[in-house]
């Protein structure tokens, strides 16, 4: 039975640079949810939220059998982190047919990636979040505190529900234990990591964008230049 093809809809849970993406690929390949229009929906759920009316009733109608990949937008100042803190429940309870798929891996990798993501961790540092008053983030330990209390909360609110998986994409143990939560006959998945950090990439001397691709190679003719 393809378990994960039988829900109304999917939220994936969790802050961004958690493997969202990867996970969104996942699904998107395997699946047949409306990803595309999913991606649009964050900021509606969020405004049905705060004007007290139904939270999905809008954005179902708009997008039937949606697939949302980043429920948590928190990098810029209009953007707002309840539908994952203070809406949570509601919007468990208004989805009770929904698939809840946790992002969550190392802490110390996490913070990594936001550090080295352009100027993801300021701009974090800059907003007045739950958890994270302005002036708060700028150290690591910081963010890392505040990451590990996210993700306590999320899986709090979904302890022991059927209809919540948790993923750690550093894991490919956790990665094919999603694949058997969906499906448990299902052919072993071929995982590629996706929205890789430009400096992870330029490590493995491999990624899918050009532009890096053409710094990653001006790299190496700078380095055989040298003259030891």
């Amino acid at each position: 039975m393809r378990r994960c093809a039988g829900y109304d809809e999917v939220f994936q849970l969790g802050l961004g640079k958690s493997g969202t993406t990867t996970v969104k690929k996942y699904f998107s390949d395997t699946y047949d949810y409306n990803v595309t229009c999913g991606d649009k929906l964050t900021a509606l759920i969020q405004a049905e939220a705060n004007a007290r009316r139904p939270l999905l009733d809008a954005a179902r109608a708009l997008c039937p059998h949606f697939y949302i990949s980043e429920l948590l937008r928190v990098y810029w100042p209009a953007e707002s982190i309840a539908l994952q803190l203070t809406d949570l429940h509601a919007l468990r309870v208004g989805a009770p047919k929904a698939l809840f798929v946790h992002c969550a891996r190392n802490v110390t990798k996490w913070a990594s990636s936001v550090a080295n993501w352009y100027s993801l961790q300021a701009r974090l540092a800059q907003r007045d979040l739950p958890g994270l008053p302005r002036g708060i983030g700028q150290r690591r330990e910081e963010l890392e505190q505040w990451y590990e209390g996210v993700n306590a909360h999320i899986a709090f609110q979904f302890a022991y529900r059927d209809n919540y998986v948790r993923v750690n994409v550093d894991s490919f143990a956790s990665l094919r234990a999603l694949e058997q939560f969906c499906d448990r006959h299902s052919q072993a998945y071929h995982w590629v990591p996706q929205n890789v950090n430009r400096h992870a990439a330029m490590r493995r001397g491999t990624t899918r964008c050009k532009e890096c691709t053409l710094r990653y190679r001006r790299a190496i003719k700078r380095t055989k230049a040298v003259t030891w």
